[in-house]
């Protein structure tokens, strides 16, 4: 008797949990609204621009978890390469068919949108960062990045940071003048823009993928590379192979934090602004400069290598004739474009 009892009551007991249950659903993470962050790299090991875009993503992690008009509402998504994007065109195309949220990209890809971009990394045309910022501001690429939200639906939340200027690195030198690039072999990663600086410098452009760099420098396919210092000594080990770096930049490579136009826009201004705050409060761009000083600095103290450093009036030379041997690749470019970049030179 005791027994049906207690069968009764642990029964009725597991019913009245079960109506609480359905009626009274406990908050839980799934049902956040998710924030879908993917890039088309992995996250880890942290290289090139990754040692920037993780601590944004993991900034925006604490941010969502704690701002009150995020918390409880919303749950970051990160995936990286090998999820859904094998490349960071694709993850670009997802931004702006609004399949996804948000994103890094670059020059190199936004130019798939709209040529122009190809302008911000093409040889001999940008001094350095703080040029870069500048040219942003001018009217013409204040109009171009809002054309591009409005009708592609990607929107720059913030250009973030350079990863480093191109170089080029040989074992034939020393460089001092233009002239002294004449015969040389240089790897340099593919692109038109590329090829044609090369060749105005009297350079023999070898286009090889990354991974074959260090064999093609080892049976002398070429005597040099044109790559930034932080690959150049961490990932091809040039030192072992090329003598001389010219401290004359050739570009740089510039990265900003896009987001989808539709999606951003039906945030509100207190979603907006703290979903924005790591980007804003986070310049992640001294880190990279005191990186490439640090092995710049680190090659120039190498006794076995030579740091070459042409003069302020030769390097500006060297600069143009890469600019003015690629104006046919940017020749179907409104020339308000070069024109806004010369302006704030």
């Amino acid at each position: 008797m005791r027994a049906r009892v207690w069968g009764r009551s642990i029964f009725f007991g597991v019913l009245i949990a079960l109506i609480i249950s359905v009626l009274m659903p406990v908050k839980t993470e799934a049902r956040k609204t998710e924030i879908l962050f993917a890039v088309g790299n992995p996250f880890y090991p942290e290289q090139t621009e990754f040692l920037g875009i993780t601590i944004y993503m993991n900034t925006l992690l604490g941010r969502i978890q704690t701002h009150p008009s995020l918390k409880d509402k919303y749950a970051l998504k990160a995936m990286d390469k090998g999820t859904l994007f094998s490349n960071q065109n694709d993850a670009l195309e997802a931004i702006s068919m609004g399949t996804l949220h948000l994103t890094y990209s670059g020059p190199h890809f936004l130019e798939a949108l709209y040529p122009a971009w190809k302008l911000l990394e093409a040889p001999g045309v940008i001094q350095d960062w703080a040029h870069f910022l500048r040219v942003l501001e001018t009217p013409a690429w204040k109009e171009l990045a809002n054309k591009m939200a409005k009708e592609k639906g990607v929107t720059i939340l913030k250009w973030a940071f350079d990863t480093g200027s191109w170089f080029i690195f040989t074992s034939e030198g020393p460089i001092n003048v233009a002239e002294d690039f004449k015969g040389q072999k240089i790897r340099y990663p593919g692109g038109e823009a590329f090829s044609k600086a090369l060749a105005g410098l009297g350079i023999t452009g070898v286009a090889v993928p990354y991974t074959e760099v260090v064999t093609g420098l080892q049976t002398k396919m070429f005597n040099g590379v044109l790559t930034d210092f932080p690959g150049g000594m961490g990932f091809y080990e040039l030192p072992r192979y090329t003598k001389y770096a010219v401290l004359v930049p050739v570009a740089i490579q510039p990265i900003c934090i896009v987001v989808n136009t539709k999606w951003w826009e039906s945030l509100s201004p207190e979603e907006r602004e703290g979903l924005n705050a790591p980007f804003e409060r986070i310049d992640m761009e001294p880190f990279f400069r005191k990186t490439e000083r640090g092995f710049i600095q680190e090659w120039d103290n190498n006794p076995s290598l030579e740091l070459c450093r042409p003069k302020k009036e030769e390097a500006v030379r060297i600069q143009k004739i890469m600019k003015d041997s690629i104006k046919g690749v940017v020749s179907d470019i409104d020339p308000k474009f070069i024109q806004a970049i010369d302006s704030v030179r």
